[in-house]
């Protein structure tokens, strides 16, 4: 995502409010102009109706958008019709789909070859070897989740995928990144091309990579990797910039060549950086391998998909505990190999031995395991959670559920309907306007036309009602999150105490996968819009709290003496001095809060939301890939327009 920088000093730009030195007018405040625009959107609703709906003033014409549905199913028709004939698919695609099934099934059976105390051997000693007995007993208690709750095969198909994918990421992330790294001119061209990837919802992936290469793990694989790909590349180019160049300038002035100084000097000093890359690689993997159960990939996923479909929260909260406590062992295991604190202090004439001990010991269960005709944990050992959660969940909605169900309908009936009518019933053109408008208020002309364009490419796609639709929720969900975030954020920076509470937990939810928020959404909410609305609120609130403190926290303790002396009140010192210079960290917690909640969104389409995400759902269900692969490309439109709502305005270059 671009980062966002303060307007300098100078520049004739105010901050948001009119907070800016000279006292800008008020027509010149920004908070005004934007109100001014919603205002006229709002007349332009009401004139319409007044006026019966005339034809000019209707939603955007759908005979473009039904003509390219049209031809997007006729591509996929001749796919299916000529997958085994064209060139294209005999020579490359087909290969490629098959080469990845193959690693996905093969690995499946290694770890199956290995049985689960095999299994579970490994994992352990390799934790405790690279992280320490923390979390060496952090994945024991992941391998015993996955057993308990019956679902041990399902966590190694999810687990195989992971493997496969990163490989994938990181076989070719690591290269561009380097390449980045150490060219400026491929740094500039591949960067509004990681900008893009980031901001495209998880589902927008989902469509091409079915286009190519059909339902099953293939397509999981390849866009899983896809997915993943961009920390990597973007974090390999930061970690080799930040090579001391006096490190490079000396082993080039003893002779080496560029690729030694490369392997020698460059790499070796970046590789904890590196490894931190690997680590929010695996992290999107995980989260996009469970969202990949919608084209048949399996694993827990599956579990969760078919759970939440059925209602049955009970199976839902196993499968759901056993992807995070997948999650969980990943991320301190490979976490703890970037940071490198907790690793064994184990002496160097010990290494091999210990190394070798480890292997002979692993191979032993392996055959004693096997001798013994052990090999998947056996389901009848497994632990029922299904029943008691679901009798919780149904004595919760006993207490509690007339209470959440009159919230929801609140919600639909005075916010998200209202909101929603105002978006599909005023005129297409006029709700274009506004969005160009408000772009080009908050962030300049460049994002308004951006975003003008985003909001004529949704309707060209013919699903111009369900965009506004979809908008309409995000924008519901993003107010409640950027306002308890905001709030949040400032006790925290107001209380280390809080903060040191508070840090953990954060540091636990976004670690988990989005996947995993629905499920008590649905507990509490049943299924609907309103759970996906929370689940996207839920889920978007970590990195806005933390955007928010660390930008207050960064406020000069000089600046904040001088305020005080000047009789400033606390309301008033965050107010005028710490909320203003921490503009840009708020600017960017608003960015990244609204574009976790629209993927939230769209993913809520598989508890009912409807809309952009349920339309990509029953393009795949139905194989309608034409409404599947235009409501992807409208949530990519979506996605450009937020981002460029909030970026902000850019400071000036000198």
């Amino acid at each position: 995502m671009a980062a966002v920088t303060r307007p300098a000093a100078g520049s004739g730009k105010a901050a948001p409010g009119g907070a800016g030195g000279g006292g800008p007018s008020l027509l010149r405040n920004t908070w005004v102009q934007a109100a001014a625009v919603v205002a006229v959107l709002v007349a332009g609703y009401w004139a319409t109706r007044a006026l019966g709906g005339p034809a000019w003033a209707g939603p955007f014409p759908t005979a473009v958008g039904d003509a390219f549905m049209a031809w997007l199913d006729g591509v996929y028709g001749w796919i299916v019709v000529n997958r085994n004939d064209s060139p294209l698919f005999l020579y490359f695609f087909n290969y490629v789909s098959v080469g990845l099934g193959s690693a996905v099934v093969l690995i499946d059976q290694f770890l199956g070859f290995l049985t689960w105390p095999g299994v579970t051997v490994l994992g352990v000693l390799t934790a405790w070897r690279v992280a320490g007995w923390r979390v060496a007993l952090l994945v024991l208690a992941a391998f015993g989740v996955f057993a308990l709750t019956g679902l041990w095969n399902e966590s190694m198909t999810t687990l195989a995928l992971i493997i496969a994918s990163v490989f994938i990421a990181l076989l070719f992330g690591i290269p561009l990144g380097v390449l980045a790294g150490r060219s400026d001119r491929f740094h500039r061209g591949v960067r509004p091309v990681l900008d893009f990837m980031q901001i495209m919802p998880a589902f927008a992936y989902l469509l091409p990579f079915v286009l190519l290469f059909g339902i099953g793990n293939p397509a999981a694989a390849v866009v899983t990797a896809v997915y993943a790909f961009p920390p990597v590349v973007r974090i390999t180019a930061l970690a080799i910039r930040e090579v001391p160049g006096g490190a490079v300038e000396a082993a080039t002035s003893l002779g080496s060549t560029p690729w030694q100084v490369l392997t020698k000097v460059q790499l070796p000093l970046a590789r904890r950086t590196i490894l931190l890359g690997v680590n929010q690689t695996i992290m999107l993997a995980v989260s996009m391998v469970v969202i990949a159960s919608v084209i048949g990939a399996g694993g827990l996923g599956d579990a969760i998909y078919q759970a939440l479909s059925k209602v049955n929260v009970g199976q839902a909260f196993q499968a759901g505990l056993a992807i995070v406590m997948l999650a969980i062992a990943l991320d301190r295991v490979t976490g703890a190999v970037g940071h490198g604190a907790r690793t064994p202090d184990v002496p160097e004439r010990l290494r091999l031995p210990l190394l070798g001990g480890g292997l002979v010991l692993t191979v032993a269960v392996v055959a004693v395991a096997r001798l013994m005709g052990v090999r998947g944990w056996p389901r009848e050992v497994a632990v029922d959670l299904a029943a008691p959660v679901n009798a919780v969940y149904e004595a919760v909605q006993a207490a509690i559920g007339p209470t959440t169900a009159a919230l929801g309908a609140w919600t639909l009936d005075w916010v998200l309907g209202p909101l929603g009518s105002l978006l599909t019933g005023s005129p297409w053109w006029l709700v274009t306007l506004a969005a160009a408008a408000l772009a080009w208020i908050f962030s300049g002309f460049g994002a308004g036309a951006v975003s003008g364009l985003a909001f004529v490419g949704a309707g060209l796609l013919g699903v111009w009602d369900n965009a506004m639709d979809t908008l309409s929720q995000v924008l519901v969900a993003s107010a409640l999150t950027i306002a308890l975030g905001v709030v949040i954020g400032v006790l925290m920076s107001r209380n280390d105490v809080l903060a040191a509470i508070l840090k953990p937990v954060l540091d636990a939810m976004q670690t988990l996968p989005p996947f995993v928020y629905l499920i008590p959404a649905v507990a509490l909410f049943s299924i609907g819009r309103v759970p996906a609305l929370v689940a996207a609120v839920v889920f978007a609130l970590p990195p806005v709290i933390r955007l928010v403190d660390d930008g207050i926290r960064g406020v000069p303790a000089p600046t904040l003496e001088a305020a005080r002396s000047q009789g400033s009140t606390k309301w008033q010192l965050l107010t005028k001095v710490e909320l203003p210079m921490a503009r840009g960290s708020m600017l960017l917690a608003v960015n990244q809060g609204i574009i976790l909640v629209l993927s939230m969104v769209v993913m809520g389409a598989l508890v009912g939301a409807g809309s952009l995400g349920f339309d990509v759902v029953f393009g795949l269900a139905q194989n309608q890939l034409g409404l599947g692969l235009a409501s992807g490309l409208a949530i990519v439109c979506l996605g450009l327009f937020l981002d460029r709502l909030t970026q902000g305005r850019r400071a000036p270059r000198a």
